[in-house]
């Protein structure tokens, strides 16, 4: 795991279809460019304050299912590297997790590599050995986190795919064709759901961004 420049690495993101879709000081939120074959998945975790009021096209999951799920992701559609920007700041990100993975050897290292990053946006990327930190540093956040501010993408350089995970327990996930939509669901599928779901492709129109 290793810190990259934001201007370095948006080069790659953008060919594969990565855009700034709402960008603030304190929030920028990714998205894939619309398109007939981008689709979109909405998620969101079981015990999200408005599960009971979602429409029925948000699939749901048990919150501690989600690390699982983009490991699995990452593993079906074999995506390498795998790139990770913050919502918000590191700062905050690094916060949130600071007791949950104190003894995660490698996101120690990256820890005391940061020091500048932890006011940018710039971001880590993840090599094949790095897939269980992932996991691990997913289900830290979705237990300790408060704020979406603290919510992570997760991309891939070399894959039309992204992956905006917030702590409230609200997944999106843009894929760029229906295909690999479909393996999506089902690692989705696999993961188990507890509340009615949509297929893929009835999903394609973007769900709004923040549940409330």
């Amino acid at each position: 795991m290793e810190f990259v420049s934001y201007a370095e690495a948006w080069p790659a993101l953008r060919q594969q279809g990565l855009e700034e879709a709402e960008r603030t000081d304190a929030e920028l939120h990714l998205a894939l460019r619309e398109t007939e074959q981008v689709a979109v998945i909405d998620v969101a975790t079981t015990d999200h304050r408005s599960a009971a009021k979602l429409p029925p096209e948000v699939r749901r999951v048990p919150r501690q299912s989600i690390p699982l799920i983009v490991e699995a992701i990452v593993h079906r559609l074999r995506l390498d590297p795998v790139v990770l920007i913050p919502v918000g700041r590191w700062r905050e990100v690094f916060d949130a997790v600071a007791f949950g993975m104190a003894e995660n050897e490698v996101w120690k290292a990256v820890d005391q590599m940061a020091s500048v990053e932890l006011n940018t946006r710039d971001p880590i990327l993840l090599g094949p050995g790095d897939h269980h930190t992932l996991r691990e540093l997913l289900r830290v956040l979705l237990a300790d986190g408060t704020k979406d501010s603290q919510g992570l993408s997760i991309a891939a350089s070399g894959t039309s795919i992204l992956i905006e995970l917030l702590p409230c327990g609200q997944m999106i996930l843009f894929m760029g064709n229906p295909a690999m939509a479909v393996q999506v669901g089902d690692v989705i599928d696999q993961a188990g759901r507890s509340d009615s779901t949509a297929a893929p492709d009835s999903a394609k129109q973007a769900p709004q961004r923040r549940h409330s």
